[in-house]
């Protein structure tokens, strides 16, 4: 139970002022729904001229009161009455199924916006070490899963307000016909109860298995090219199929769990309808009205009570998605850093930006490593400085905290002489930086507009400019479509050095206090190389330059070189 207390309180939490409304919308259409049924009984007793019952009696007297006293008036009275009823009925129904669609919409498409949205004020450490094919099937397939109970359940809020007013009309009309409705819901409750443990049993189950299939997917799609050159396409493809059968497996065995369920609550429903029509003739001698407005009640019932038992496995099947969900939601809530109070000026300057890393050291959370260790170095304005050392070393980590991504564990760092250290600090200083990785990103969009994201510039002389020092005005010009050719998704469509000079002119147009580079040009020949630096040389009075590489050729370019050594910076 705790987990569905839970899922309701964030569904209340969620909904805001409108599930009141929504609520009291649900006990006017059961009112108005009970009404309709009860206004039989006096059109009954019109048609057999039996009033025999309590409620027929004073409707007809009612009438006889303001003159209605002919057959024809009456029974055109009633079906006028009847029908308002029935058109008040429609439009409280109709208002109320279209806020229920909303709530259950909005719930789902707000889930989203906030997994999204601690994704991206969650710490670099935690976002980076995610696996995302998971996120990919909780925002997806865990959130359908949850759109798919809160609408039904949303519904069956409905169905019980409705239950419980023709429930409460047997009990006028016949109140030992409603021991005998409830002693069979009972039984047939003895028989949904272990469906529904089973339902919530194969809930836990589809999550994992759903989690495989998107794993081993984003592993295929990630590696084609390396698949292909090892002929393991059948691998990958043994995989899926494995982890699709599983998902089958649970579906079919959910789905089978709802049929039988369904069965008996039809056989139960059946055995209600045919002993209250013998026990009311036979033993109880329930006028012939009373007992008709019964069995149509039971009738009715049939649907919305089945409707209610089967959201009740839909939940218990959805249920572990909304609590994994919920898990991944608090743990990347916990990891988000709020913005401080700051008297940062940092995002007011303007020209290259100096920065000095001191005593910075820094321990990976999850294998305990040390990677960095007292590292310091200075970095003064206009300055283009070559960073060096083997693979692993930490080069890539000690960038990720110069550039305010990661924190380090001691030490700090200054730009302009400031030391960055709260969150919104960490943000003021990525607003001054263009970080250029050694696999460039481009979006299935035309070059102009990968060029344009994040620019702070739209002049055409200053794109111009950006092309020429990037060297991709010969692709820009060479009588194809210019810049609106299209990168392909994740730029597939160009060269790798062609990405690299995109990636570098699109940081160029973020107009950088500093610039740096991760192996960002070891795609490009020598020539091409020294060319594009040859041009950021020129820039320097704009921006100072980080630079990672492991070409020696690459270093004269520098001013000067560090080494990475040991978790210490030293000049090279």
């Amino acid at each position: 139970m705790g987990p569905f207390k839970a899922y309701l309180a964030d569904i209340w939490r969620d909904s805001g002022k409108q599930m009141p409304w929504a609520a009291t919308l649900v006990v006017l259409g059961a009112l108005v729904e009970g009404i309709g049924l009860l206004a039989i009984l006096p059109l009954a007793a019109l048609i057999t001229g039996n009033a025999d019952t309590e409620l027929g009696r004073s409707a007809l007297s009612a009438m006889s009161g303001i003159g209605l006293v002919t057959e024809f008036s009456r029974a055109l009275a009633l079906t006028t009455g009847f029908l308002i009823i029935l058109a008040i009925r429609n439009l409280i129904m109709w208002r109320r199924d279209t806020l229920l669609f909303s709530l259950g919409v909005s719930y789902v498409d707000r889930w989203r916006t906030r997994l999204l949205s601690a994704i991206g004020n969650a710490d670099w450490a935690t976002v980076s070490a995610l696996r995302r094919s998971d996120f990919e099937h909780a925002i997806t397939n865990d959130v359908s899963r949850l759109s798919s109970s809160t609408d039904q359940m949303l519904r069956s809020a409905a169905m019980i307000a409705l239950s419980v007013v023709q429930l409460g009309i047997i009990a006028a009309l016949s109140p030992m016909l409603l021991i005998l409705v409830f002693a069979l819901l009972g039984v047939s409750l003895l028989f949904t109860l272990p469906l529904m443990r089973k339902a919530g049993r194969l809930g836990k189950k589809l999550t994992k298995s759903g989690r495989r299939i998107y794993g081993v997917l984003g592993d295929f799609m990630s590696s084609q090219k390396l698949a292909r050159l090892n002929n393991a396409e059948a691998d990958f493809l043994e995989r899926f199929s494995g982890s699709i059968r599983d998902v089958r497996t649970n579906q079919t065995a959910f789905m089978s769990s709802q049929i039988v369920a369904r069965g008996w609550f039809q056989m139960a429903a059946g055995v209600a309808v045919i002993a209250a029509l013998l026990i009311g003739v036979f033993v109880l001698n329930t006028p012939l009205s009373v007992l008709a407005v019964t069995i149509l009640v039971l009738a009715r019932l049939v649907g919305p009570v089945q409707m209610i038992a089967q959201t009740g496995q839909s939940l218990a099947n959805a249920l572990p998605a909304f609590t994994e969900l919920n898990r991944t939601l608090i743990e990347l809530r916990q990891v988000a850093a709020p913005p401080a109070a700051t008297n940062c000026t940092l995002s007011d300057r303007s020209g290259p930006a100096s920065l000095r890393l001191e005593n910075v050291s820094y321990t990976y959370p999850d294998t305990g490593e040390k990677i960095l260790n007292g590292a310091t170095f200075e970095i003064t304005a206009g300055e283009i400085v070559a960073l060096v050392g083997p693979s692993g070393v930490g080069k890539t980590t000690l960038l990720d905290i110069t550039s305010g991504l990661l924190r380090p564990d001691k030490g700090t760092v200054f730009a302009d002489g400031e030391a960055v250290r709260s969150e919104q600090e960490m943000r003021q200083w990525r607003d001054q930086l263009a970080y250029l990785p050694q696999d460039p990103f481009l979006f299935d969009a035309s070059i102009k507009e990968n060029l344009m994201w994040c620019a702070r510039t739209s002049d055409e002389g200053d794109i111009g400019e950006a092309i020429r020092i990037a060297a991709i005005d010969g692709l820009t010009s060479d009588g194809r479509e210019g810049l609106d050719i299209r990168a392909g998704e994740r730029g597939q469509s160009l060269s790798g050095g062609e990405r690299q000079r995109i990636c570098l002119a699109r940081a160029l147009l973020r107009r950088p206090r500093l610039l740096i580079l991760d192996e960002a040009t070891n795609a490009l020949d020598a020539r091409l190389e020294d060319l594009v630096l040859e041009g950021l040389r020129s820039l320097r009075s704009q921006f100072s330059i980080l630079l990672i590489t492991h070409r020696a050729e690459t270093l004269r370019h520098a001013d000067r070189v560090l080494r990475l050594e040991n978790g210490r910076v030293l000049e090279a």
